[in-house]
């Protein structure tokens, strides 16, 4: 994973969801555009999800699996 790809992931564990444009901003990321393309792994891979429609899109971390039980 990129480094880019970590931070967007530590981003988001320290909030989430977020919409592109504060994710970007939270990144320092020129636009959204930027975030758009690093963000294409991590959605292929099931390591962030996103939600909504363009005008209200909003990234998450997936939830977490329950754990089973002893």
């Amino acid at each position: 994973m990129t480094r880019k790809g970590e931070a967007i992931l530590t981003a988001l564990r320290a909030k989430s969801p977020q919409s592109p444009g504060a994710l970007a901003k939270a990144l320092k990321l020129g636009s959204v555009s930027t975030l758009a393309y690093q963000m294409k792994p991590l959605l292929k891979s099931g390591a962030v999800i996103a939600s909504g429609v363009t005008a209200s899109r909003q990234f998450s971390l997936p939830p977490r699996s329950a754990k089973e039980a002893p």
